[in-house]
């Protein structure tokens, strides 16, 4: 009978209760991403320059010509135009004349009209390369004489070289050289220590060629401003 009693204390002895369950653990809400920044806004483009009101007759070698009102007259920073800057400020867009022994410098509103007679190919042709350039620049340069008529009838002849750019109300644009008319490229091969013949005569001659064909095409030979 002892051990019996021992038997069942032990079974019906104090038990541990059973932990509580844990409570589920709610998933960490996702962060909110912030909205991309809208892109700014383009920059608006710059105000149209206007700095002429005159009405021009532009011919060429070919007898064809464009008349219309001139809105903006600009002058290339360099002589060949090529680097891309333009002067529209008025005193940048003055030219100089010679008559004898007096020089003078006018700007377009004293023009009556300007003539532009050139040269003989090939003979008043100079050509020649410019090694600054990589590969060589090759120019071919059509000398050109311009005599301007002022409105007080005095004739000058222009010896101002710069590239020149007139842009009429129909937005079509019209550029040209008064003193000195270029034909210019640049070589496809790059001179080194290592090549001969570096000089590219070829080229000379497809420039000069290609003079001959503005004289009888699109070279401006007369700028005709009939006012404002």
């Amino acid at each position: 009978m002892r051990l019996l009693f021992v038997l069942l204390f032990a079974a019906c002895g104090d038990k541990t209760p059973p932990a509580p369950a844990a409570a589920p653990v709610e998933a960490a809400a996702a962060p909110v991403e912030a909205a991309p920044e809208a892109p700014p806004e383009p920059p608006p483009p710059p105000p149209e320059v206007i700095n002429a009101s005159l009405n021009v007759t532009i011919t060429y070698a070919n007898g064809t010509s464009k008349t219309g009102k001139v809105k903006r007259i600009e002058r290339s920073d360099d002589l060949f135009g090529e680097k891309g800057e333009w002067h529209t400020d008025a005193k940048k867009l003055t030219m100089n004349g010679d008559a004898g022994s007096a020089s003078k410098d006018f700007a377009w509103t004293d023009v009556k009209g300007i003539t532009i007679v050139p040269g003989k190919i090939p003979a008043e042709i100079d050509c020649t390369y410019e090694s600054d350039y990589q590969p060589w620049m090759y120019d071919c340069t059509l000398k050109t004489t311009a005599t301007a008529v002022l409105k007080d009838n005095s004739k000058w002849v222009v010896g101002t070289r710069n590239k020149w750019k007139m842009t009429f109300e129909d937005n079509e644009s019209v550029e040209f050289w008064l003193f000195k008319h270029p034909a210019r490229e640049q070589d496809e091969k790059v001179v080194d220590l290592d090549t001969r013949d570096a000089e590219n005569l070829a080229l000379y001659t497809k420039l000069q060629n290609r003079l001959r064909e503005e004289v009888k095409g699109n070279l401006v030979v007369k700028v005709t401003v009939n006012g404002g």
